[in-house]
C-alpha cells in the first residue's frame, strides 16, 4: 500500500477532537515523521501544480513573477506556522 494509505489507517482511530489523544499520536517519533514527509510532499505538489497553472494561464512576465513570489510566500509561510506550531506542541507538552 501507498505511505498516505498506511497514515489513513494509523490516523483513523484517533479523535482528533481531543487534544491529549493528537498530542499522544504526534509523540510518536514515527508518527511525526510520517506526518512531516506526508505534509512536506504535500507542499511540494501544491507548489509544482501551482506553478504548472501560473506558467500556462499567465503570460505577462511582470504579472506571473508576482504571483509566483506572493504563491512561495504564502506557501512558505503557511509550512512554518504549521510546523513550528507542531514542533511547539510536541517539544513543550
Amino acid at each position: 500500500p501507498e505511505p498516505t494509505t498506511i497514515i489513513f489507517l494509523i490516523i483513523k482511530n484517533i479523535n482528533l477532537k481531543s487534544y491529549n489523544e493528537v498530542f499522544l499520536w504526534f509523540s510518536s517519533f514515527f508518527n511525526f515523521f510520517s506526518f512531516t514527509v506526508l505534509f512536506s510532499s504535500i507542499f511540494v505538489h501544491s507548489k509544482l501544480g501551482l506553478n504548472s497553472i501560473i506558467d500556462d494561464y499567465i503570460h505577462d512576465l511582470k504579472i506571473k513573477n508576482k504571483i509566483l513570489f506572493l504563491k512561495n510566500l504564502l506557501l512558505i509561510t503557511i509550512y512554518i506556522f504549521v510546523m513550528g506550531g507542531l514542533i511547539k506542541t510536541i517539544y513543550n507538552g
